[in-house]
């Protein structure tokens, strides 16, 4: 009896053994589990607080100006004061026409010979700028249609400081016509100089004219006409040359009213941009449309700007700022400013010695040069130096800087660009080159 009561006591114990072990390997279970999952949610939460870094923006493979050896080929030479250089846009017909700052376009035949009698002959109306170096004829535009009806146009401005814009007719290659000019622009400046000077046509065969703000004594803008809505000077007009009025319908400040076209916010109907000081030469980039534009600067920066084709602000227009704010940020006539209410260049250096006067060029898009596709050419009239600024990353939203190309003689008053897209370079000496690869 007492043994079985013992083995009965042994069994007892051994249950009450097995069910603490059971029960103590359960809590140890539970407790693995539970500190498992405090440690995957303490580092969920340290993931949570410290983002992932952001990868760095691949850059865009903007053009090597190492692989790019320029030299410039003599194209023809012995012009008085040359200040320009245009083709007529008829495809084999291999004129070049040359401005005269004194009032002359002459003609380089195919065979690079200047013909002795001038396409066009206004010395008369621009008698006394001799010693005014910005005044007198800047720039010359073939309507597309010039081959059938003969319509082309200058840009000059007068000894008496009127800003003009007239048309002639003329036939390829020949001469022009005997007729009384149409004035399409004749703007009153103040002063001699910041007279502007280019003209172009767009792809959709719309007329473009930049105006500067009409001089005056430093710090400049005497009058703020660069900010000034009523005038046309300090800005980039837009005409429609097929309208007599000359106003392009979908300008940014002109209204319907009926059959008329009204001004809006006091701005002149022909304004397509303003802000500019002195923007004497532009160019459509004839790939995109897009216009780029360099403009002088007074004692700070000289800048280029870009309109992407047919592009304005919400129904305003681009405003580059002169003569409130200079380059990107630096604000000029005023104590405080705001830059963030302008639309900055896309490029701009100092105007420090030996670079004075940016010269706008074009948008490279012809065959000899293959390495300098979708690149924009510029030059300064003091250095002489040619830049590149790849034009395709700056339409793409990217910051590239300009690349020195070619260190030329000083004097580099414009570019040119005939109808394969190859370029041409005026110098003040009397010779126009042609851009080429070594």
């Amino acid at each position: 009896m007492i043994q079985t009561r013992s083995r009965q006591h042994a069994l007892v114990a051994l249950m009450l053994t097995l069910a603490l072990v059971v029960v103590a390997g359960t809590s140890s279970v539970v407790f693995a589990q539970d500190e498992r999952a405090a440690e995957a949610e303490a580092a969920a939460e340290e993931t949570e607080a410290t983002p992932a870094p952001t990868p760095e923006p691949t850059p865009y493979p903007e053009f090597d100006p190492d692989t790019v050896t320029l030299r410039l080929d003599r194209f023809a030479d012995g012009f008085d004061a040359p200040v320009y250089i245009a083709d007529e846009g008829l495809r084999g017909r291999d004129c070049r026409y040359v401005v005269e700052r004194g009032g002359l376009v002459k003609i380089i035949l195919p065979d690079r010979d200047t013909r002795r009698t001038p396409f066009l002959d206004i010395r008369d109306q621009l008698k006394g700028i001799e010693d005014r170096a910005e005044q007198g004829l800047h720039s010359i535009a073939f309507h597309p249609q010039f081959k059938k009806n003969g319509r082309y146009f200058v840009h000059y401005t007068t000894a008496e400081k009127q800003n003009v814009v007239a048309e002639f007719k003329g036939t390829p290659c020949g001469k022009t016509l005997k007729r009384k000019p149409k004035i399409w622009l004749n703007e009153t400046q103040d002063y001699i100089n910041n007279n502007g000077g280019w003209i172009g046509f767009d792809p959709d065969g719309l007329l473009y004219v930049t105006t500067g703000d009409g001089g005056g004594i430093a710090p400049g803008d005497p009058n703020g006409y660069g900010q000034t809505p009523r005038t046309r000077l300090g800005k980039v007009l837009r005409l429609d040359v097929g309208r007599p009025d000359g106003i392009a319908k979908d300008n940014p400040y002109v209204k319907k009213a009926g059959k008329k076209l009204k001004p809006r916010k006091n701005f002149a109907r022909e304004t397509w941009a303003y802000g500019l000081r002195d923007p004497r030469r532009a160019s459509f980039d004839r790939e995109t449309g897009d216009l780029w534009i360099g403009d002088v600067g007074q004692d700070r920066f000289e800048e280029i700007n870009r309109i992407p084709k047919g592009e304005t602000k919400k129904g305003d227009a681009f405003n580059f700022g002169w003569s409130h704010v200079v380059g990107a940020d630096t604000c000029h006539n005023l104590p405080e400013c705001d830059p963030t209410l302008y639309d900055p260049p896309v490029y701009y250096y100092d105007k420090v010695s030996p670079q004075r006067g940016v010269t706008g060029g074009y948008v490279y898009r012809g065959e000899l040069l293959p390495e300098l596709e979708g690149v924009y050419l510029f030059s300064d009239v003091a250095s002489g130096y040619i830049r590149g600024l790849d034009a395709d990353a700056v339409s793409a939203g990217f910051e590239v800087p300009a690349h020195l190309l070619l260190d030329a003689p000083s004097g580099i008053v414009s570019f040119g660009e005939d109808d394969d897209g190859e370029l041409y370079v005026v110098s003040l000496d009397g010779t126009i080159f042609r851009l080429d690869l070594l």
